[in-house]
């Protein structure tokens, strides 16, 4: 099948060449022609720990690649994601008859839409072509061809069952669902948690912190799951508590650094500074708040997370907060 890959960030190469190693006619478009050009020339990992891309892969800037691919997959920023779709509008671009998949994890900021629905609300139509594809899935390690389980959802089974076809091989598994609300927000939301997680080890605390905060983390993304409509049982598969369990504990994960470096004591334009990449929790903390405040849902670790991050809160106040709330039910 002919597929355009839209971003060249770690994630987006990574499925690319997977994509071309599969047999696929693949091209990878980045939105900066230098970064394009460069990599089209050299064919070097685009990250750390990554693997040089095939010579075969082609690398664009261009609007030419989509009008023939069969597939389209974004592997973009959530929060350039629109941005990225009007641009292809305005360029003339029709998903009509194309399968769409989304690999990006978050929700929309303001809309708080999750990121399918906001290409279905640029391409007016498009939702029952649209796959997710999500799960707990460094790139770091599948560009190693490390065995590797994630899910592809969509509306209905035929289009997951299409997006699988596409990414499975012996090291990449992929299950399929229709619980697309669910995946999404797991997939969303388990970066604000991460980013807890990172606030704790730079606390210097230990695996019963963790634990705790991963475990309860758990249930608070299922509550908003639901209420999105998402299935509860779909929390405890791998877009939910794998993708979780992954980006709590992983040296790979950047949320996770992004909150050990807060908890540290940096603020947190200096730990997205060290970061060098895009940490999606961070916008995703801001939807995920005001997600609990819009539904009057009850959040304590998206609260506290979102008070150190953007209210000056001292993370060991936030953790105090946590620990001495009223006695409740597990």
């Amino acid at each position: 099948m002919k597929i355009t890959v839209l971003g060249a960030g770690s994630w987006g190469a990574t499925l690319a060449v997977l994509l071309f190693e599969n047999g696929h006619d693949v091209t990878l478009w980045e939105f900066d022609s230098r970064k394009a050009k460069d990599l089209q020339d050299r064919k070097i990992k685009p990250f750390e720990a990554g693997a040089d891309l095939p010579s075969g892969l082609v690398v664009a800037n261009d609007m030419k690649s989509f009008k023939n691919s069969e597939a389209i997959l974004f592997v973009v920023p959530s929060q350039h994601m629109r941005s990225v779709c009007t641009l292809l509008k305005n360029n003339g671009i029709s998903f009509d008859g194309k399968l769409i998949i989304s690999a990006t994890k978050g929700i929309e900021n303001k809309t708080l839409l999750r990121m399918s629905e906001v290409i279905d609300e640029v391409f007016d139509g498009v939702y029952k072509n649209i796959a997710v594809l999500s799960g707990p899935s460094h790139a770091e390690e599948v560009c190693r061809k490390i065995p590797t389980a994630v899910t592809s959802a969509a509306i209905n089974l035929e289009t997951a069952e299409k997006c699988r076809m596409l990414f499975m091989n012996e090291y990449f598994r992929v299950y399929n669902q229709t619980d697309v609300a669910g995946v999404e927000t797991g997939a969303a939301l388990k970066n604000v948690f991460a980013i807890a997680s990172g606030i704790v080890d730079g606390l210097k605390y230990g695996d019963n912190t963790k634990a705790a905060i991963v475990s309860r983390g758990l249930k608070e993304l299922s509550k908003v799951g639901v209420a999105l409509g998402g299935k509860e049982q779909t929390f405890y598969g791998l877009s939910g508590v794998g993708d979780l369990m992954v980006t709590c504990f992983s040296k790979h994960s950047r949320n996770r650094a992004v909150g050990q470096a807060v908890g540290e004591g940096k603020s947190l334009d200096e730990a997205e500074k060290s970061l060098g990449m895009v940490a999606e929790g961070v916008k995703n903390t801001v939807s995920a708040y005001e997600i609990g405040k819009k539904l009057n849902i009850e959040l304590p670790i998206i609260n506290e997370t979102y008070a150190v991050l953007f209210e000056g809160k001292d993370p060991l106040e936030a953790v105090n907060s946590l620990m001495t709330r009223c006695p409740v039910r597990e």
